[in-house]
């Protein structure tokens, strides 16, 4: 049986829509262009997420981050008219940055970008499936004040997200489930999103949440049925507002019916 490996990526992907799934991870479907949104969100979030590791270690790090994560970006392969275009929002996303980190409270980061690297494991039955294989990284993990690692994740949106986010990701879930198979299906691992709201005014939005026991079955349950859905090829059309953003819809309205 082939190994599925799947991402965090690839989980939000197919549960918004099966078939963007296949377009992009089965049949490589990819843009040539990058689009801007997409590449000043990962700028942003580099920034912010380099800042509060390195802030107390590294001078101007800010800059040092956006420097680094710019400087390897081919002017061919983003949607910008110009170098001079693309300097100009390497300038904004930077002075961006800076207002956010004023609005957050320092942090006791452990880790970055934490790779993973688990198969399926059922927390009830202790069933092992090899064949699905949990890859990927987080964001952040901080320690709080009582010794407890906490995973928190960095959103870059236009708008002020909705309160429950937090308690019903399946993203934020699944890091949660990671963890606990490190240190224990007994325990419970607190899980936040930080979010980078940029509106007019730009904000900080912190959503807070936890995982315990029966949430480690449930978002078993749930990879496992996204999984079989996956090996089974059952990629079809999830047809809603997000297919006016979606980079494959003149390729999915116009060539299936």
């Amino acid at each position: 049986m082939p190994t599925l490996k799947l991402s965090k990526s690839k989980i939000g992907t197919f549960t918004l829509c099966p078939q963007k799934y296949q377009y992009t991870y089965i049949d490589k479907l990819i843009p040539e262009k990058t689009p801007k949104a997409m590449l000043e969100g990962s700028a942003l979030h580099h920034v912010i997420e380099n800042t509060i590791v390195y802030g107390d270690k590294i001078a101007e790090i800010s800059r040092v981050a956006s420097d680094e994560f710019w400087k390897d970006i081919e002017l061919t392969g983003t949607e910008y008219e110009s170098p001079e275009a693309m300097k100009k929002a390497q300038d904004s996303i930077l002075k961006e940055a800076e207002t956010f980190l004023t609005q957050i409270d320092p942090l006791n980061p452990v880790d970055m970008e934490t790779y993973f690297e688990y198969p399926l494991f059922n927390p009830e039955t202790g069933e092992v499936h090899e064949n699905i294989l949990l890859r990927g990284y987080m964001d952040l993990i901080d320690c709080t004040d009582d010794g407890i690692y906490r995973v928190i994740d960095i959103k870059a949106s236009a708008r002020t997200p909705f309160d429950w986010q937090a308690e019903r990701s399946l993203e934020l879930s699944t890091y949660a489930y990671l963890l606990a198979s490190r240190f224990g299906w007994s325990s419970c691992i607190p899980v936040s999103y930080l979010y980078l709201v940029r509106t007019k005014n730009p904000k900080v939005v912190w959503l807070n949440s936890a995982r315990s026991r029966k949430d480690f079955q449930q978002t078993y349950s749930m990879l496992l049925s996204i999984s079989q859905a996956i090996l089974q090829g059952n990629f079809y059309k999830n047809i809603g507002m997000h297919c006016s953003w979606c980079q494959h819809q003149d390729i999915c309205f116009h060539s299936n019916p």
